[in-house]
């Protein structure tokens, strides 16, 4: 059985547009399987209490993750998270500027395991995520 999204072409071959742009994204390729993200957050990324939302980090990083596992990918592959698991250790306020690092761990035929972290510009660590990414191939 194929995961939803088994059609969905490679981001190496047709990289659309959107949430990395309407975020404000920037990416910084580290090394193999090693993106950095980063973000100034603005009053746009802020929740009801005047704080950056949490699922902006969490875009940051599963941002940084698919990325670095999109760059190790064969011709014909594509990859799509399935799993993350996301620890929150700090607020991010609006006006500051967080990064996330995404790093492939192992990847095997068609499973991946990824870590990210999300630090603000001061180094404090904001969250840190686990995951694992189908890898499947575009039919």
């Amino acid at each position: 059985m194929s995961p939803p999204g088994d059609m969905v072409p490679p981001m190496a071959e047709e990289r659309h547009t959107g949430l990395v742009e309407l975020l404000g994204i920037e990416e910084e390729t580290l090394g193999p399987g090693r993106i950095l993200c980063r973000l100034e957050a603005d009053e746009r990324h802020q929740n009801i209490q005047g704080v950056v939302h949490g699922v902006v980090p969490v875009a940051l990083m599963d941002t940084a993750m698919g990325h670095a596992l999109d760059g190790l990918l064969a011709p014909g592959e594509f990859c799509s998270t399935t799993q993350i698991s996301i620890q929150f250790l700090r607020a991010v306020r609006p006006g500051q500027t967080i990064e996330a690092v995404g790093e492939v761990t192992r990847k095997g035929r068609r499973i991946a395991y990824l870590e990210g972290v999300c630090r603000d510009a001061g180094g404090e660590l904001v969250a840190r995520a686990h995951g694992t990414w189908y890898v499947g191939q575009v039919k």
